[in-house]
């Protein structure tokens, strides 16, 4: 049998349109059709429509299209377009990131305002979860923690991994002669630690450090951190690229130039970071919380440190910087290995419940 498979992301989210290009890509080596359903802000992103064909909510022929609903993030519409779909015999696969953990540390971490928007996220997301035939958790600590708290909801989660294309060059060589960064990609936010990054960076550039920092999302960058006297004297140091969403080619550069990726987040049941970080080659400094011990062996294609000991950054940061080959060989493999589409075709054959019509080319 033939399956037709539509990816659904109703709510724009740059970083999705890597998942949203393996996952097609995914689907029609296994020798099925894929399209996407996308809300419109997506038309930024014209490398989707040479992958699948896309529609809008609305617009879209429903009855009798597809076979399987890949939902993969939340949205406010996605209730009532899965009950549609359901109805009309498609299976809804939906692809659960952030499973419930709300907890008095939570607030801590997050804040009100933050802590706010996670329950209001989680609102929206039940319906999905009871509608759901399968949900997927990236990580096994993710689906231990939907165990606890979501189980009631859906009894059918299954741990599959992030999936992505392959961006990055095949000559080690080449990824190394670009390698000069500590980087920091993603929200500038407590839960990702960012606030123990600028102590770090205040720490070595007050040492006189041959460091550069790269730091890079769509968040705008603090103004008043600007301002400090140590980060102005440092800016040629300092390489900043935020307040707007990054093209997918200008995030592949900030993880090709970075010589190591910060990862040391207070909270993760997945991260996206690490394994496009893998796919360059770059290790990732990373906590020992949530789904990093899973993903990341010390001194292979990482290290683990606290985010509040500069010395044992400082240490870990000195072993890749004269480890520069072994580092790279390892993430490229750790990548391929697990997070290239390539390796999981088997593997979504399996939660698609379509036979397995091919292997990797």
């Amino acid at each position: 049998m033939k399956g037709k498979v539509v990816l659904v992301s109703l709510r724009f989210n740059p970083a999705f349109t890597q998942f949203l290009i393996a996952y097609a890509k995914a689907v029609r080596e296994l020798g099925h059709e894929a399209s996407f359903l996308l809300d419109p802000t997506y038309a930024r992103f014209p490398e989707l429509v040479n992958v699948a064909p896309i529609f809008e909510l609305g617009k879209a022929p429903l009855a009798n299209s597809w076979t399987h609903a890949v939902f993969l993030n939340p949205s406010v519409e996605n209730r009532e377009l899965a009950a549609a779909l359901k109805r009309d015999g498609t299976k809804i696969l939906y692809v659960y990131h952030e499973p419930w953990q709300m907890s008095l540390r939570y607030l801590m971490d997050e804040g009100l305002l933050a802590t706010l928007r996670a329950a209001l996220a989680h609102h929206f997301t039940i319906p999905i979860l009871k509608l759901a035939d399968k949900v997927i958790l990236a990580s096994r600590y993710g689906l231990s923690q939907y165990q606890k708290a979501d189980a009631r909801f859906n009894r059918n989660p299954v741990y599959f991994p992030l999936i992505f294309d392959d961006d990055a060059p095949g000559d080690v060589a080449e990824l190394l002669l670009q390698k000069r960064y500590f980087g920091y990609i993603g929200n500038l936010c407590r839960a990702h630690g960012f606030d123990q990054y600028l102590s770090f960076m205040r720490h070595a550039l007050r040492r006189g450090t041959d460091l550069r920092f790269l730091i890079a999302s769509r968040s705008p960058f603090p103004g008043h951190i600007l301002n400090d006297p140590l980060i102005s004297l440092n800016l040629d140091k300092i390489e900043m690229r935020c307040g707007r969403p990054l093209a997918n080619d200008e995030m592949n550069r900030c993880y090709a130039e970075s010589f190591c990726v910060w990862n040391i987040y207070r909270r993760s049941t997945q991260s996206a970071v690490l394994p496009k970080a893998f796919m360059f080659g770059t290790p990732v400094l990373a906590s020992r919380i949530g789904s990093f011990p899973e993903y990341v062996r010390d001194g292979y294609n990482g290290r683990f440190a606290p985010g509040n000991d500069t010395e044992s950054i400082g240490r870990a940061l000195e072993d890749i910087r004269a480890n520069p080959m072994r580092y790279v060989t390892s993430c490229r493999q750790s990548f391929t290995e697990t997070f290239f589409y390539r390796s999981q075709l088997r593997d979504l054959s399996l939660l698609l419940e379509v036979p397995f019509l091919s292997g990797p080319a």
